[in-house]
Order: structure tokens, then sequence, then C-alpha cells
């Protein structure tokens, strides 16, 4: 970890033990946390990106009207609760991803709208990287990258399939390490050093927590305590995955299985891995650790089915077919969303809450599984620090700027990077 990340951790927002350090969440009773959280020009604003490949349903992808009279399409139910805090962004693209193969050229510059080598693999950084080498240096950990599906090896008409398994990229050359393995990831916000794993998180710190307890206030301690416990089942949850496994609470259904084993520590159904991430992401987002992430749910090209919700077909099939079932696997997709700013918005934070300041961007590499990229389905959630108006759906499908990194650039600026220019764009989105 750089010193200059060192200096801007104070000793008194974290507590610690053997191999561990571990980050508070906000409280009043702290003098550090409580002048941080004064008032709401303070606040850090945090970035989350979000991503499932393939698009979604042609006919179900919508949103129109405005605040209470907003209308979301099937895709996007599980948002009704959440559609005051939702942008919906209609016909954005990165046109770089329009000059090579499918799948791997449409999704390798994502968030960077770079040009893409079909030779080699070469794009350009991502603007959650940029943002992670430029400001990263504020929390413990620069930036979080989480997946749900592993990287697809190979090569699709000589071109490196490497691409449609990654959206974030530290270097042209280099794609961020994608963290697929819940364990890992969780070490990777509490624990100082590897592979100490005779204690629990929890448990190894105990001694600082009974310490700092006699300094809170009652409103405090309560919630405290409940933070500790939140941390405590996370914990116990990653751990009882991989012993189900040992336990035989993996059973096929066929004499062979029809995909491969799970990893140790991996949940075997899908929602109960995704949910897994997510509360991870909250976890890294509620403590400081980072203020910048991103969770690619599945690849573009995705092999996982679905069946948890009415699947009967690989994703990448159904997405070309668009049966009546990918509907119910969109909104699965939606649902993660729904959940984030469920979690979030429990979270009080000064006079604000976790989701008020947190900007979270879901987007796909194309609009629907017919690898149609030349526009992109995009929604916005959160408030991003009371820099984004929820409630509205905006068109730019026929406006002169409806560059993808336009977007980026007010995304940045919103979680405390300003540029003049990323990618292929100078200039920001109109009226976001």
């Amino acid at each position: 970890m750089p010193t200059s990340s060192a200096s801007n951790v104070s000793r008194r927002t974290l507590l610690r033990g053997l191999g561990v350090s571990m980050a508070l969440p906000w409280l009043e009773s702290l003098p550090v946390a409580a002048a941080a959280s004064s008032s709401s020009s303070d606040q850090p604003t945090r970035t989350l990106v979000t991503f499932t490949g393939m698009g979604f349903h042609s006919d179900h992808w919508w949103a129109k009207g405005e605040g209470d009279a907003m209308e979301l399409g099937p895709c996007l139910k599980p948002l009704e609760s959440w559609k005051k805090q939702l942008v919906f962004l209609r016909g954005l693209w990165n046109e770089q991803a329009n000059n090579g193969v499918i799948h791997c050229m449409q999704t390798g510059n994502m968030l960077s709208g770079a040009v893409m080598s079909k030779a080699e693999v070469r794009t350009g950084v991502s603007f959650d990287q940029l943002m992670a080498q430029r400001i990263g240096d504020r929390t413990r950990i620069p930036s979080l990258v989480l997946g749900c599906e592993g990287p697809i090896p190979g090569l699709q008409d000589g071109h490196p399939l490497l691409y449609s398994s990654h959206i974030s990229w530290s270097t042209a050359v280099s794609p961020s390490w994608t963290e697929t393995r819940p364990a890992l990831a969780f070490d990777k916000l509490f624990r100082s050093k590897p592979n100490r794993g005779d204690l629990q998180v929890v448990d190894a710190v105990l001694e600082d927590a009974r310490s700092l307890r006699k300094r809170l206030s009652v409103s405090d301690r309560q919630r405290f305590e409940e933070y500790l416990g939140s941390v405590h089942e996370i914990e116990g949850r990653i751990k009882r995955a991989g012993k189900e496994r040992e336990a035989g609470g993996w059973k096929p259904t066929l004499i062979a299985p029809d995909r491969p084993r799970p990893a140790d520590g991996v949940p075997t159904e899908i929602p109960d891995y995704w949910k897994l991430m997510n509360d991870i992401v909250l976890l890294a987002f509620r403590t400081d650790s980072t203020r910048i992430a991103t969770l690619k749910y599945c690849n573009d090209g995705s092999i996982l089915t679905h069946a948890h919700a009415g699947a009967k077909d690989q994703h990448h099939q159904m997405a070309h077919t668009q049966p009546k079932q990918l509907v119910g696997v969109n909104q699965f997709f939606t649902s993660q969303l729904a959940y984030l700013c469920e979690q979030m918005s429990k979270v009080k934070e000064g006079d604000r809450t976790l989701l008020d300041n947190s900007t979270i961007m879901h987007c796909s590499s194309m609009i629907h599984g017919n690898h149609d990229s030349k526009q992109l389905p995009v929604v916005m959630l959160g408030g991003a620090g009371g820099k984004l108006r929820g409630g509205r759906m905006l068109d730019f499908l026929n406006s002169p700027n409806r560059r993808m990194c336009s977007l980026f650039l007010s995304v940045m600026e919103w979680g405390g990077l300003e540029l003049d220019r990323f990618g292929d764009s100078t200039e920001r989105l109109t009226g976001l």
C-alpha cells in the first residue's frame, strides 16, 4: 500500500488485531469520523459499476415519464420502489465497440471507449481504474474489482476472448484482477496479512472493540454492534459455503455434472453467490475501505443457466432467441440493483444515507442479445452526493453527444476526479 494511502487512514477509524485491520462505519461519537461527516459536502461519494452481459429483452427494456408518474418496462420492474432514485439513459454508445468481432470487442472497452486491437490484447484504462490511480489513495484499498463468473479463455475468430470477460482495465494491455471468490474478497477488506484463517475477523479485533465501546454513545453502540454482527454473519456464510461443498451440500442432478465443479467457498446457487458479492461491496463502502468498485455479475457470452429464474437454456443462447424466460432472468439482474438500493438506504451517514452518497451505474455490452451495440442499456441509481436527481428518463439517441465517455466524465467528477477529457470525449452529457 502506498505511503500516501496510509497517511489518509486514521488509526482511530480502524480496529486492529492479529493480522487484521477492520475499518469502522460512520459513528458520531468518534471525533475524527464525526468531523469528516459533519456536513453533506464532506461526505464521500462512492462509485459502483455493475455489469451483466448480453443486454436485455428488446421489447421490455424501457422507461418513460418522470417522478411518481414514471413507468418502467418489465425488465426494470424490480426497481419500481426505487424509481425516484433512478435515471434511465437511452441511446448512449461506444463507437469503437462496433469495429470488430462481437462479444469480445463489445465488452473490452465498456468503461474506456478506447480503440481495441484485433490482433493482440490492447485497449484502454477503464475510468474506474483511472479513479483508483488518481484518487484511490484516499482509502486503504484503491478499488475493489469483483465478479461472479470466471474469465473466458481462447479466441473468437482470432480475437482474444479476454476482452469479453473483463470490464475493468488497469493498463491498456492488462485487465484488473477480478476476484470471484467471496472469501478472498472479504479477506482483502479486513485482513492485513494473507492466510490468517485461524481467527474470524470479529474475534481477532475483540480487544480493540471492547476499548472502543466505552467511548460510544448509546445509539452508536447499537450501530457498532449491528456492524460487528453483519461482518460476523457474512464471514460465517462464506465459511459455510465451503463446508457445505465438503459435506456434500452440492449434489448434481445428472449422472455427471453438466457444469464444472464450483470452487471451494463459492455458493452453488447463483442467487446466494450474487447476494454475497453484493454484501461484500456494501461492507467495503460502509467501512470506507474503498470508494470505487466494479461488480461484473456475468460475462458477455455468459454460459450461466438461471434455472432459479425459470430459464431452461444458457444465458447466451436465451439472449439470442429471446424467449419469455429471458424477462425473468433480466428481472433477476435488476433485482440485484434493488437489493443494493435497499441495503444502502438503511445505512445512515450524517443527514444522508449511503445510497444518497453513492453512484451506481449498471450497464451491458449491447442493447439486446442479437449483438446490437449501437446503443447501450444504462441505468443510474443513487444520489451521487446530491449531484444526481432521479425519477427521469433521458434520451440521447439523436443527440450529437451520446458518448459513454461523456457519462464517465460526470461519474468521475461526482466521485472526486475532475478531468477535461477521457477516452473519446471532451464534454459531459447535457442535462444529466
